[in-house]
C-alpha cells in the first residue's frame, strides 16, 4: 500500500512545484514589483507589454532660446507605442531617461513617475485593443557633446501591481 501512495503523491508533489516556480508560461522576462511569479492559479497572467521606442536612433533638435541650466539647447525627441493586447487593467507607470555623450559624460537623468506622466498624457492606462503612443523629448545639451547614446527605461505595469519592464538605448546624432 505505501508504494501506491507514492505513485500518488509524487506527481501531485511534482505538480505543485512546477506550478509555483514562478515563471510565465510564455517564457517572458517580466519583472515583477512584489519579487514573487505570477501565481499559477491567477485568472489572467501577467504579459510582457513592454512598450516599444520610437524610432531606433534620435536627430538632435535645437531649442530656441536656450538659457542653461532651465533650458538646455537640445532636445531627443521619441515615442513610446503600447499594442493593446486585449487587457483594460495595464497602464504606463514609469519613464527614467538618461543622456550620455560620446565622450562619456553623463547628462543627468530624468525620471517621470505616475504623477507627472498623468500631468503630461491625461490617463496613462494602455488600451485593450488598437495602440497608444505617448511623445516625449529630452533636454540635454548644457554640458558634453551633442552626439552619445540616450537610455530610456520604461516601467509598465497592472492593477495587481506587477509590472514589465523595457529598458532601450538610443543612439543619438
Amino acid at each position: 500500500m505505501p508504494v501506491l501512495r507514492m505513485r500518488v503523491a509524487v506527481p501531485i508533489l511534482i505538480s505543485v512545484a512546477a506550478l509555483s516556480y514562478g515563471c510565465d508560461d510564455n517564457g517572458s522576462t517580466s519583472e515583477l514589483s512584489n519579487g514573487v511569479g505570477p501565481s499559477a492559479f491567477a485568472d489572467a497572467p501577467f504579459v510582457s507589454r513592454g512598450g516599444m521606442v520610437r524610432p531606433s536612433s534620435v536627430d538632435v533638435q535645437r531649442v530656441l532660446d536656450p538659457a542653461c541650466p532651465a533650458r538646455p539647447p537640445l532636445l531627443a525627441p521619441f515615442s513610446i507605442a503600447f499594442d493593446g493586447d486585449g487587457r483594460s487593467d495595464v497602464f504606463l507607470r514609469d519613464v527614467q531617461m538618461q543622456f550620455v555623450d560620446s565622450a562619456g559624460t553623463r547628462a543627468g537623468t530624468m525620471a517621470l513617475g505616475p504623477s507627472d506622466l498623468a500631468a503630461r498624457f491625461g490617463s496613462t492606462t494602455l488600451p485593450a485593443i488598437g495602440t497608444r503612443v505617448f511623445p516625449f523629448a529630452f533636454p540635454f545639451g548644457c554640458t558634453g557633446l551633442p552626439s552619445g547614446t540616450l537610455t530610456i527605461v520604461v516601467l509598465a505595469g497592472d492593477a495587481r501591481g506587477r509590472e514589465s519592464r523595457t529598458v532601450a538605448h538610443l543612439p543619438v546624432r
